[in-house]
């Protein structure tokens, strides 16, 4: 079994344990768009059968990671930055939405909370934005679990943020990175004050500057398209 990953008994199915896997491959760039995903080279590296990767693969094509086609196999997709724009939108509602549920339920996640914050902090200090990242998705994937509601659970984990990582690295690269881990201690007091409706401001406002910058972006990459196109 690769050493990078361990099987849980409990928090997720077989197939969603292969699915998270195979996220992270993409995530971290070991798997690159075009890139095939080989189906018993998943279950090999996995030293499990091919049916929880095949399952895998499915739902990462519906969620729009991978491309598939019945006979040819599936290919790592190219994620743009106009579907991380809409992504990040979305994001913005359903924490929101996700914090109102949980109400004063949120408490009972301060501790974890606070960890994944010193997390985020450390590895922003040695500038270690993988790390950064992912303790980034454990402190709003909590948010969003604290809320009950697994169907809210399933579309933010729809969003696939795992594989949007190399729009938000340049973007904190770019950045003081000090100033989403004060958002997140902004987030954290108000929770500690039980102040529902500002946890839910602010984890909106705490997508939308992200949103900000891309779109900037976006509109820099396509005023270089215009200047580039040979005039008719």
């Amino acid at each position: 079994m690769n050493e990078q990953f361990q099987f849980s008994a409990n928090r997720y199915s077989l197939s969603q344990q292969v699915r998270n896997y195979i996220l992270n491959k993409v995530a971290t760039g070991e798997l690159a768009p075009g890139d095939k995903v080989v189906e018993a080279r998943i279950a090999e590296e996995l030293k499990v059968s091919t049916i929880p990767v095949r399952e895998a693969i499915r739902e990462l094509a519906a969620m729009r990671v991978l491309d598939y086609w019945v006979h040819r196999g599936a290919r790592v997709r190219e994620v743009t930055v106009s579907e991380t724009v809409d992504a990040l939108h979305i994001k913005a509602v359903l924490e929101a939405l996700a914090a109102r549920l949980s109400g004063t339920k949120l408490s009972e996640c301060l501790a974890r909370l606070r960890e994944y914050s010193n997390q985020i902090r450390d590895a922003a200090a040695r500038e270690d934005w993988v790390e950064y990242q992912n303790q980034n998705q454990l402190f709003h994937r909590l948010i969003v679990e604290s809320s009950g509601n697994q169907i809210l659970l399933n579309l933010w984990s729809s969003l696939a943020f795992d594989v949007r990582t190399r729009f938000i690295m340049d973007y904190l690269r770019i950045m003081d990175p000090r100033e989403p881990v004060m958002e997140h201690e902004k987030i954290i007091k108000a929770i500690e004050e039980k102040d529902t409706g500002r946890v839910a401001d602010l984890l909106s406002s705490h997508a939308n500057s992200l949103v900000e910058h891309l779109m900037q972006q976006k509109a820099q990459d396509n005023a270089k398209i215009k200047k580039t196109e040979p005039v008719i």
